[in-house]
């Protein structure tokens, strides 16, 4: 902070630093237990959770996101065998790269391509 101070570092820099900080730091959690913050967010229409970050998503992280999926699928299966009618367990999220992201950008744009084919007039 002594730098922003001086001149030497600007705002956005402090952001940018503040933003990438883990979500288990102390300013998160103070953002998370900021009542005058939660107001203010309590106005804005809700946004669908974001996937966990690529580096808070470790291997340990990753072998329990894997455990607790089989262990979901295990008690899905529980519930049908015992004559009930299980929903379908959602996996943990996981981390989005930026692969994956422009490989479903390209698989939604080859079905728009389908769509105006076999549907004209009505695709959007």
């Amino acid at each position: 902070m002594l730098d922003f101070f001086r001149g030497s570092l600007s705002a956005e820099a402090i952001l940018d630093f503040l933003q990438h900080l883990p979500s288990t730091s102390a300013y998160s959690a103070a953002l998370a237990e900021d009542e005058d913050l939660a107001k203010e967010l309590l106005d804005e229409p809700d946004r669908a959770p974001s996937p966990p970050r690529l580096t808070e998503f470790g291997p340990e992280v990753q072998a329990l996101a894997e455990v607790r999926d089989l262990l979901a699928s295990v008690l899905a299966v529980l519930v049908k065998a015992n004559g009930g009618k299980p929903q379908k367990p959602k996996p943990y999220p996981r981390p989005v790269t930026a692969l994956q992201k422009l490989k479903r950008r390209m698989r939604y744009s080859r079905h728009l391509d389908v769509v105006r084919r076999v549907l004209p007039g009505r695709s959007s």
